[in-house]
């Protein structure tokens, strides 16, 4: 298949009708599928930075990481917001606010862009400060940082292309997209750092290039749509009513998100107080980390889309039916990921390292988190189905309490009274396991309340909010 005739091939899903764990895999697989691949080219720069530029450089990109991922955790939360309303439309069969929302988001995307490239550049450095990163990296990381942050447009506009797609239940093209990006990034990485010798620099430009590809044919794909959902730029414009409607479901969550991995920037501080080789093992098991969890965060984004439309067309039983069958294929992915983990730690990390200190480091990182990650599975599937009826507050307030403020406090009191690594490394366990407790016992009021509401009065409620 061409590209031509891949673009303008239909490939959306209507999941109010037909078998619940078919459209729930065949929405969620290439989602995995496409995160395998974002994380095969964020390995390829941990492995050509790691093996061929040396642990300074593998150090500073791993300083940078969690800053990276506020940025985008945030613009994704904005996202998800406009992913919920686009579905509901789409769901509902309603033709003209599917066309409004569409546009609204997408000029909206225009506008987050500007302020959150210009943001990044100027405010890198001040954060790098402020979570002691050590001077003999200083430079590297802001380096990379201030090339990233350049070229995040590219990152922001595709998500928003490919999240609209997805929010119509076509989750396959955005897949094939983003594979072939991947491939550009590893070539470029081969030529910047082995050829032209760009160093952590040319790292940066390969990943904001490749971004860039992949962002193109999306728009395609929308431009030359001859369904309700083609891009036209003279439509281009912000309805305020939709506006307001995605930034109340997804404004909770750009903002909860963003905190989360503000704060996990901070706990990057307390990684930094032990050095080089501490950095070096926490930059190896954060790649290893996004592995396992883009599992589940494939099931429950495809459980966002899967209520959302079956919530817009009044279908609750349906819902109840397809985040049970959701939670199962979650346990049984996490379970079997964890234990090889847990077992091979110590040769999945010597994989991105060479000395045996960084491999120490990331093998107890991977090991005192691998078994508890069912926890975060399961907190993050009942927070994208509340965000999936455009319930996004609860969901927000319990997460930003468990990830941010609980996490925070136990790392400064935990420290405060011993210096042990132990206390850093299990600081995610703990939160995981208390924020999984009170967002159950809140899913089971909800889904309580839910239960008194027909089907017919679901319906009703969406129109009404649209």
């Amino acid at each position: 298949m061409n590209m031509k005739s891949l673009c303008k091939t239909p490939h959306v899903i209507d999941m109010t009708r037909g078998r619940i764990l078919s459209h729930i895999i065949i929405f969620a697989f290439p989602l995995f599928l496409g995160n395998i691949f974002q994380q095969l080219y964020n390995t390829a720069d941990c492995f050509i930075v790691g093996c061929f530029l040396g642990r300074d450089s593998l150090a500073a990109v791993g300083s940078t990481s969690q800053l990276v991922l506020t940025a985008i955790g945030f613009f994704n939360g904005l996202a998800t917001g406009a992913q919920v309303v686009i579905s509901q439309s789409f769901g509902a069969k309603d033709k003209i606010s599917l066309k409004r929302a569409i546009h609204t988001a997408l000029l909206f995307s225009v506008l987050i862009d500007i302020f959150l490239t210009f943001l990044g550049i100027f405010v890198s450095p001040l954060v790098l400060h402020l979570i002691s990163v050590p001077p003999a990296i200083f430079d590297l990381a802001n380096s990379y940082l201030r090339i990233y942050f350049s070229g995040i447009s590219f990152l922001i506009l595709y998500n928003m292309g490919a999240g609209i797609l997805r929010a119509l239940g076509d989750s396959k093209r955005p897949l094939y997209f983003l594979v072939f990006s991947s491939v550009v990034n590893i070539i470029l990485d081969s030529v910047f750092v082995f050829f032209l010798k760009m160093g952590i620099q040319g790292v940066a430009f390969a990943t904001v290039i490749s971004e860039g590809i992949s962002l193109v044919p999306v728009f395609r794909v929308l431009f030359s749509a001859e369904d309700d959902y083609k891009l036209r730029l003279k439509d281009l414009k912000i309805d305020r009513e939709i506006l307001l409607e995605i930034l109340k479901i997804g404004l909770p969550g750009a903002v909860s998100a963003c905190l989360t991995a503000f704060s996990n920037t901070f706990m990057q501080k307390y990684v930094n107080f032990f050095g080089e080789n501490c950095i070096a093992g926490w930059a190896i098991f954060a790649r290893f980390d996004n592995l396992i969890i883009m599992p589940m965060m494939s099931i429950s984004f495809a459980v966002t889309t899967f209520v959302s439309q079956n919530y817009g067309a009044g279908e609750f039983a349906r819902i109840k039916k397809g985040v049970k069958i959701s939670f199962y294929l979650n346990f049984l992915m996490i379970a079997l990921l964890s234990v090889l983990m847990f077992t091979f730690a110590p040769f999945l990390s010597s994989i991105f390292a060479n000395d045996s200190e960084s491999i120490r480091y990331s093998s107890l990182f991977i090991r005192f988190t691998s078994p508890f990650y069912i926890f975060c599975a399961t907190t993050m599937l009942f927070s994208q189905t509340l965000r999936g009826f455009g319930n996004s507050l609860a969901p927000t307030l319990i997460t930003f309490g468990g990830f941010v403020v609980l996490r925070q406090l136990f790392l400064f009191v935990a420290t405060s009274f011993s210096s042990s690594f132990a206390f850093v490394a299990i600081g995610y366990p703990i939160v995981w396991i208390v924020t999984t407790l009170v967002m159950a016992v809140y899913w089971l009021r909800y889904s309580k309340f839910l239960l008194g509401i027909s089907e017919k009065n679901i319906g009703q409620d969406y129109k009404k909010n649209v």
